[in-house]
């Protein structure tokens, strides 16, 4: 087995598709990382306006209204500064570039797998090891330790910057918070699992420009249109709150439920705990791994 994923690894390292999918991170990372530090410096200052009293020349009540506004806006900021308000900003900078960081993963574990059947060497890798099962498992390693050398890069990128950002405010970074740490430590589970995800889809699309394009445009515009067709659902034929609750069984927004962005998207619908998008999550791994493996030990490969 060890022989096996060292061979894995020399083939992803003797490939220029590695460090050109790092640098796309590298740069999904700074623009994430430059949207999320602008959110929180906007949502941590106090306005110019809540110091301002409303016009005199308004009615007594809508003036009174302005005031009932201005205070509501002020708790709502002061419960941001609050240490449980900080981490949660600190965990969404500190998980920065995720969205586009797992798309790219799950890509480059595909092309672990599809690879093999384009330049038309699995053939020799299954003669060479006529266990098949192994050389998935050898894939599956490979992949996951692909991921995280990835989550690696981002999360080191994301905790520089946003420890910068919190100390020029003159907050705390919010790293000794479990919040925080939470959210890096299952952001790194989430990089494994679609790196998973991305080997059993190699397998059961061998074509690699068909696997690389249905994957990503099911992550990308299928994400989008799936929370689309819920809101759509729940509008206009089932107003009820499991039709919105039931975002967390799609693997993308199960993935934002884990760490905690599903919530800013969805409002004020009531979610189900983070440890069911981790089940979520992990029941596709194994599914999409399980029937990768199987269908692999029958197909014809010459």
């Amino acid at each position: 087995m060890i022989r096996l994923i060292r061979a894995e690894l020399i083939k992803l390292r003797t490939t220029n598709m590695w460090w050109i999918f790092l640098l796309c991170s590298l740069a999904f990372i700074g623009l994430a990382l430059l949207i999320n530090t602008a959110q929180a410096h906007q949502e941590l200052q106090t306005p110019e306006y809540l110091n301002s009293p409303p016009p005199s020349g308004l009615p007594q009540e809508q003036q009174d209204q302005i005031l009932a506004d201005q205070q509501a806006e002020r708790d709502r900021i002061a419960a941001g500064r609050t240490a449980a308000g900080l981490a949660l900003k600190a965990a969404n900078i500190y998980t920065s570039g995720q969205f586009f960081g797992l798309l790219l993963v799950m890509l480059l574990a595909i092309l672990l797998i599809t690879n093999e059947f384009y330049h038309q060497t699995a053939t020799a890798t299954f003669l060479a090891t006529p266990k098949r099962t192994k050389v998935i498992v050898a894939k599956l390693i490979t992949g996951a330790a692909m991921a995280f050398g990835f989550w690696l890069v981002a999360t080191a990128i994301d905790i520089v910057v946003g420890a910068i950002f919190f100390a020029d405010l003159g907050y705390s970074s919010s790293l000794g918070h479990w919040t925080a740490q939470q959210a890096i430590l299952l952001n790194l589970l989430l990089y494994m699992l679609w790196a998973i995800f991305g080997i059993g889809i190699g397998v059961l699309l061998r074509s690699q420009i068909g696997a690389t394009i249905t994957a990503a445009v099911l992550y990308t515009v299928g994400t989008y249109a799936a929370l689309a067709a819920l809101a759509v659902i729940h509008e206009y034929l089932i107003k009820e709150d499991w039709v919105m609750e039931a975002a967390v069984y799609i693997p993308s927004l199960a993935s934002w439920h884990i760490v905690g962005t599903l919530q800013n998207q969805l409002g004020d619908v009531h979610l189900p705990p983070r440890w069911i998008g981790v089940v979520v999550m992990i029941g596709y791994a194994v599914v999409l791994g399980g029937i990768g493996t199987l269908i692999t030990r029958k197909r014809d490969v010459a």
